[in-house]
């Protein structure tokens, strides 16, 4: 009986289970009781209880001040809030505080379904702005946080759309490092006023490019020792890097690399470069025709070269 996590009455009854017995049980320490009917192996934690009664509910999506503490931005508060899809029972019990509402779109955090970090975001006014743009462009980190934003974005009815635009507005996110954090950060002040998007991980001929400023055609890739030098990278890695950098190229963008050092002791640098580069080439759109016929090391690298 212990392999499983949550059971019902009828479950353990269905397991030869007297009422005796599972109150004997529940005494005992053997199993703990989470609301009527409602029994699970594991201590009881907050954690626990919203998984068990989630896992009781089909359908159930927790929102507010629970979706808070799921996502790290609040401390845990009972009862529990959550949504269920019209046409289920509202009653949640002493747990559980319950709304209906059409299907929303969820993501699962610790395998429990909960409202997206953008959602909890708008919803969370308890937080201060500050704090919940920060929780944001932590939550929207790496390189899928842009597509994963996106989605989230897409997903929220029109009447909170506006909100989070207002509370993503200027925010940075699919940053995959916090070094690549500080290039970007100092890139979009150094071109503030000019009616230029700065996208991060961005994909240009089939690979992603740290720093991308498509009205410009001007791509940026910070290059860490440890991961671009001929003596520490693997030579796939090695190989690839100069391929990509060759394809943006020669189909008319204009590539800058800083190394991590650059980064740290002459960011100011690397910024008034930049910005030179985008205004030169916002000026000076190229006239040379752009390339339409394309060859075979145009395309990634890892898809015909031999090694």
């Amino acid at each position: 009986m212990m392999r499983k996590k949550y059971w019902t009455t009828r479950e353990l009854r269905a397991l030869g289970k007297t009422g005796n017995e599972i109150t004997a049980a529940v005494r005992r320490g053997e199993i703990h009781r989470i609301a009527f009917s409602l029994y699970t192996s594991e201590k009881p934690t907050d954690m626990v209880k919203l998984a068990a009664l989630a896992w009781a509910r089909p359908g159930l999506v927790y929102t507010g001040p629970t979706a808070a503490f799921l996502h790290g931005l609040m401390p845990m508060s009972w009862p529990a809030h959550g949504s269920i899809s019209r046409g289920r029972s509202s009653d949640g019990g002493k747990l559980l505080r319950l709304t209906t509402a059409v299907q929303q779109h969820s993501v699962r955090v610790n395998d429990v379904p909960v409202l997206s970090a953008l959602a909890t975001a708008i919803d969370c006014q308890e937080v201060g702005v500050r704090e919940r743009r920060d929780f944001l462009q932590r939550s929207y980190g790496g390189v899928k946080g842009n597509g994963r934003l996106a989605a989230d974005l897409a997903a929220l009815p029109p009447s909170r759309r506006a909100r989070a635009a207002d509370l993503t507005g200027g925010l940075i996110t699919g940053t995959a490092s916090n070094l690549e954090l500080r290039a970007v950060r100092a890139i979009v002040i150094a071109l503030d006023g000019l009616d230029v998007t700065v996208e991060v991980n961005s994909m240009i001929r089939g690979y992603y490019f740290d720093i991308v400023i498509p009205e410009a055609r001007v791509c940026i890739e910070i290059d860490s020792w440890f991961y671009h030098s001929a003596e520490t990278a693997s030579s796939e890695d090695f190989v690839k890097d100069r391929w990509k950098g060759n394809a943006a190229v020669r189909w008319g963008w204009t590539l800058l690399r800083y190394p991590d050092a650059s980064i740290r002791k002459a960011l100011d640098e690397v910024a008034a470069e930049v910005l030179d580069t985008v205004e030169f080439n916002l000026a000076n759109p190229r006239a040379r025709k752009l390339r339409t016929h394309e060859l075979p090391t145009d395309r990634q690298v890892w898809l015909w070269h031999p090694r």
